[in-house]
């Protein structure tokens, strides 16, 4: 599978540097790493060309076509992520080019792609016959039998996170990632959970999840009707609670109630 990225700041750098998986990308342990991400591996050699678009630009731009890449490689994937949204509504124009069979647009900022622009990719990727994912925010991203799409979470492990933890009495003992949120900040959550007590765990969860740190807006958004943000914090959450859920089932544990 080939990906193409076009980025248009940070948040871009960071999914990059996650499916690279760079010496350096995860500081949970500072120097006393596990190398829990080693099995991960990297995905370098299946990014076939990212571009950077971080120009400043005017709110309203005309031929956006002028600003996008002019000899786009072919891929199976198109992601952009955090360009401006006129550039991003002149997406048909690069599937075409490269002959992508889908397209994966996060928004963890409202302003990356406005409901209505949203809609209107959706009607012009079906017409182009291209699965395509709008996931607020990327974290929320899960199989819905998109082909495409649904192979790309499950290649490279990545999307809506799911984790699995072992627990030694009332307390996290280990823990693996076996999906990440694609930023990779699932990986720093699932070495600082690590010895937490149950009683603690949301709130270890959540320190965790904001000294990554998450990059998602704090802007409301009114499609959520809370932040962009929160949303995340939720997910990541839903996904520690899960696993210990499941390691009770596992491992015969009956927690105490809380009071």
């Amino acid at each position: 599978m080939q990906l193409y990225f076009i980025i248009g700041g940070d948040f871009g750098e960071k999914v990059i540097g996650n499916l690279v998986n760079l010496p350096n990308f995860c500081k949970a342990c500072n120097l006393a790493c596990v190398y829990c991400r080693i099995k991960y591996g990297s995905f370098a050699s299946d990014i076939c060309g990212i571009d950077l678009i971080k120009d400043k630009m005017n709110n309203f731009i005309e031929e956006p076509e002028r600003y996008l890449p002019k000899n786009p490689p072919k891929c199976d994937i198109i992601l952009p992520i955090g360009i401006h949204p006129d550039l991003l509504a002149a997406l048909p124009l690069l599937v075409e080019k490269t002959d992508a069979k889908a397209v994966i647009v996060p928004i963890e900022n409202r302003n990356w792609c406005p409901p209505n622009l949203q809609k209107r990719l959706e009607a012009e990727l079906k017409d182009f016959k291209v699965d395509c994912a709008f996931p607020k925010p990327f974290c929320s991203l899960k199989e819905d039998g998109k082909k495409v799409v649904d192979e790309f979470i499950k290649k490279y492990r990545i999307g809506k996170p799911v984790i699995e933890v072992y627990l030694k009495e009332d307390r996290i003992e280990s823990s693996t990632v076996l999906r990440s949120a694609p930023c990779g900040s699932t990986w720093y959550v699932a070495q600082q959970i690590r010895l937490s007590k149950m009683d603690d765990i949301e709130q270890a969860t959540s320190n965790a999840h904001h000294g990554y740190p998450c990059t998602a807006s704090m802007e409301f958004d009114p499609e959520l009707k809370d932040t962009i943000l929160h949303k995340a914090g939720y997910i990541i959450r839903e996904a520690v609670l899960n696993a210990v859920d499941r390691a009770c089932i596992r491992q015969g544990i009956i927690l105490p109630k809380k009071k």
